[in-house]
């Protein structure tokens, strides 16, 4: 990524790049670290994808952030930022007297992507005259409206055969790949990188070699415990480290010190990581779920799903559909299912005598508008 911006910087035409991963996999480190680059002098547009907002009101608010951080920026390249800014729709009022601010829903004007497009152009002809350049970069790329993305990705594309090409950077869920295609079938020529779980050499090198570097030796079966845990998801090998780092006397963390903090933190895992979708599942989502768990990690076909709950497809598909509504899981492809975060599985199975009291069995149990169709389509 951080070539890619370099790239663009001495006026070439990087292809766009998307970082791919489930969730706590590092991307959206990875998209902020490649934009910190100061010396390349970007104008960064960064946007988290939402459904709730749209691409361009967060922009703006990035463009409004960037606009106060060139400092070094001549006076007419800021006056012309702050004439753009005004030209991005917003997504709320503020009230007089700091009484906060109101939401309001766009208009049918403000949904036309013709006066934000405008504006991203006298943008990108702004910077280039002041030896600027454009990056978009967008997290939780998989979130964003088809429509909103759909111009962007176009003024992009226009740009690379131009003077004044811009740069698009993203980070998402596997899926992201299939909704970009959704918006433009050239995107399938973009780069996609993937982040996997760590090896267990990985994964003891993220936490031995930062402690060794501050002189701290971590005796040799702690180290193995600490990596076994985290089982190579980057989250856990930071807090997992992170814990042992603090709880080290001296120069050396013991395999007694790392034992005694592992109760702890696995709870405190579940408790901030986990248990907060779960909670909301219904007796048979969780069935679903478990179901799910016991193919072991990776994506599995709905139909091996179905298969092991001793049900069809199309009389489970609601319970599925309800698992990715409430952010449990994901569909990577069609026909496809999978947790959004790795490790579930482990979660599933170390808590499966409190939560295996919640389940329900659902061979025959339909969603009530699975039901309500059914009916119909018999009458």
């Amino acid at each position: 990524m951080e070539l890619a911006v370099k790239l663009t910087a001495s006026g070439g035409a990087a292809q766009p790049i998307v970082v791919l991963g489930l969730r706590g996999m590092g991307k959206t480190a990875l998209l902020r670290r490649s934009i910190r680059n100061r010396d390349t002098k970007p104008i960064v547009l960064y946007a988290e994808g939402s459904e709730e907002q749209s691409l361009a009101a967060a922009f703006r608010r990035s463009l409004e952030r960037a606009s106060g951080e060139l400092k070094s920026a001549p006076d007419r390249l800021k006056s012309t930022i702050d004439s753009i800014v005004r030209k991005f729709p917003k997504t709320s009022f503020e009230l007089p007297h700091e009484m906060g601010a109101i939401a309001i829903e766009g208009s049918k004007a403000e949904e036309q992507p013709s006066p934000f497009i405008d504006a991203i152009y006298e943008l990108n002809e702004a910077a280039e005259k002041h030896g600027r350049f454009l990056v978009f970069a967008i997290d939780e790329i998989q979130t964003v409206r088809v429509e909103d993305l759909s111009p962007v990705v176009e003024f992009v594309h226009e740009t690379a055969g131009s003077n004044t090409p811009a740069l698009l950077l993203g980070a998402g869920l596997p899926n992201s790949r299939l909704h970009l295609h959704r918006v433009k079938t050239y995107t399938e020529r973009w780069r996609y990188f993937r982040l996997e779980l760590l090896s267990r050499e990985e994964s003891r090198d993220a936490i031995d070699l930062p402690a060794r570097e501050r002189g701290v030796e971590i005796e040799e079966a702690a180290l193995e415990l600490l990596a076994r845990e985290s089982a190579g998801y980057p989250f856990f090998v930071q807090e997992f480290g992170s814990a042992a780092w603090a709880t080290r006397t001296g120069h050396r963390i013991t395999v007694e010190q790392v034992r005694g903090i592992l109760p702890g933190i696995r709870r405190l895992l579940d408790n901030s990581l986990y248990e907060p979708s779960f909670e909301s599942l219904t007796g048979p989502e969780l069935s679903y779920a478990f179901a799910l768990a016991k193919l072991g990690p990776g994506p599995h076909r709905v139909a091996e799903i179905a298969a092991g709950l001793g049900g069809r497809v199309e009389k489970l598909n609601w319970i599925r559909n309800q698992l990715i509504k409430k952010d449990v899981a994901y569909s990577p492809a069609s026909g496809l299912l999978e947790f959004r975060l790795p490790l579930t599985e482990r979660f599933l199975r170390r808590n499966a005598r409190v939560l295996g009291k919640r389940a329900e069995p659902i061979n025959g149990v339909e969603g009530r508008s699975a039901a309500r169709g059914r009916r119909r389509s018999e009458s």
